[in-house]
């Protein structure tokens, strides 16, 4: 048998095989729900894949001419099935999918993911997809654009993205992740009247003072925020809607002493030196 090959792969090691849901040549399924296709996809593939009790995200985990039945199957089957997955892209120029030509073959897509690196292709999301969830990257890239997608009601940015400050102007948001950003000001937030989940990951920032005024929001999280003291967090005693705050791995959080806000569950993780 191949040693490349998935099946060897999976067959051959104990720790893959225990983390694998269904599998072929053509690709693996995780337990965890994300499908990784290696070759093209066949019905018998898909029938396989959609008979799973779980699918996530779907991902191209090898550099190969995708062809147009694959394309086919994937929009016209698992796009279209009760899982609704997200499709994963990374144009760094090594894998199956070197730009987003693709999404004209994708049009049943609602979630994508897409790390751009350092080409702008947020106009080829916009003339192909109306999307519900979208995950955007990149180095230096602008994101101008993307406020054409009016449906869309959840947001994750991460990278060196520039001119953030447009998603202030994307009413029918829900949901929003801010991810490796240094953001001096939040005040754009504001414009984000439907807003009922925030989170910040891996950045920082100086002033939490307008999160009262943000939204609905009811869960707010941060994790490895840079510097997060527990005096940035006292803003959020003042936030109405305010039911569930997430910390994760902050250090500079010892306590809940400051915590003045009533009914609001906790939950810390890694915060090494939080005492209960």
């Amino acid at each position: 048998m191949d040693k490349d090959s998935t099946k060897y792969q999976v067959e051959n090691s104990p720790a893959i095989k225990s983390s694998t849901a269904s599998y072929s040549e053509n690709y693996i399924l995780t337990t965890s729900g994300v499908l990784n296709i290696y070759q093209d996809l066949t019905e018998f593939d898909c029938n396989q894949i959609l008979n799973s009790s779980r699918l996530i995200q779907v991902q191209f985990a090898r550099n190969f001419v995708v062809s147009q039945h694959t394309f086919d199957l994937i929009n016209n089957e698992i796009l279209l099935s009760n899982f609704v997955p997200t499709m994963d892209f990374r144009l760094n120029g090594f894998g199956a999918i070197k730009n987003l030509d693709c999404l004209q073959h994708l049009k049943n897509l609602k979630s994508l993911t897409v790390d751009m690196f350092q080409q702008n292709e947020i106009d080829k999301i916009n003339r192909h997809l109306n999307l519900k969830k979208l995950g955007i990257g990149g180095d230096k890239i602008s994101i101008n654009e993307i406020t054409k997608q009016t449906e869309l009601e959840e947001l994750f940015l991460f990278e060196k993205l520039k001119d953030v400050e447009v998603i202030g102007e994307m009413k029918n948001l829900k949901k929003l992740t801010l991810s490796k950003m240094t953001l001096k000001k939040l005040e754009f937030l504001k414009g984000l009247e439907n807003l009922k989940e925030l989170s910040f990951m891996f950045g920082s920032s100086t002033d939490y003072s307008c999160l009262p005024e943000v939204g609905l929001i009811e869960k707010l999280s941060f994790t490895m925020v840079r510097k997060l003291s527990q005096e940035d967090l006292k803003p959020i005693n003042d936030m109405s809607f305010l039911k569930q705050l997430i910390l994760k791995a902050q250090p500079n959080i010892h306590d809940l002493t400051w915590l003045t806000k009533k009914g609001v569950k906790v939950e810390t993780l890694n915060c090494i030196n939080f005492k209960e």
